[in-house]
């Protein structure tokens, strides 16, 4: 087996105790583990140490408690924040359609209309419709693109190095 799933495997592994990882990272791993008695091996050990670290008590002071309660209302506060922008743009694409299919008859009409009265040939309009709905679907995707590598980067300077 190749030594990149044996990593592949304990990351998940670390993720899993942490975090949890999606369904179908949850089911490679399994069938890695069916298949891997070393990261088998791992993943017990991963467990009993969970377990004792959960056995240890531990006393915080009230700065950190607080700090950890702000922190965890403030992601909670994000994560609204990303619902409602994910059902605002679910209206807005669900409106996009519902308008773009009320409106295609009306430009091809007003095309073709165009196109005969200054003889302009019909694979020009034709083609005209077609950008009318591909460029700005175009643009839009490339703003998105642009504007998640730019927040990436961003993230990406502003994250704290581990000492």
């Amino acid at each position: 087996m190749k030594e990149e799933h044996h990593e592949q495997a304990k990351r998940l592994l670390d993720a899993r105790a942490v975090e949890g990882v999606p369904r179908a990272d949850q089911e490679w791993l399994d069938t890695h583990l069916e298949a891997c008695a070393g990261c088998t091996a791992y993943a017990e050990s991963v467990g009993r140490t969970i377990a004792a670290l959960r056995l240890l008590p531990v006393d915080l002071g009230p700065a950190v408690v607080e700090a950890a309660r702000a922190r965890v209302r403030l992601r909670a506060h994000e994560l609204r924040e990303h619902q409602n922008r994910m059902k605002a743009l679910g209206m807005a694409c669900g409106l996009s359609w519902a308008l773009g299919v009320v409106s295609a008859p009306l430009l091809w009409w007003a095309l073709e209309w165009i196109g005969e009265r200054i003889a302009v040939p019909k694979p020009v309009w034709v083609v005209a419709f077609a950008f009318t709905w591909i460029v700005p679907a175009t643009l839009v995707a490339a703003a998105l693109t642009w504007r998640r590598s730019a927040r990436a980067a961003e993230d990406g300077h502003m994250m704290i190095e581990p000492r």
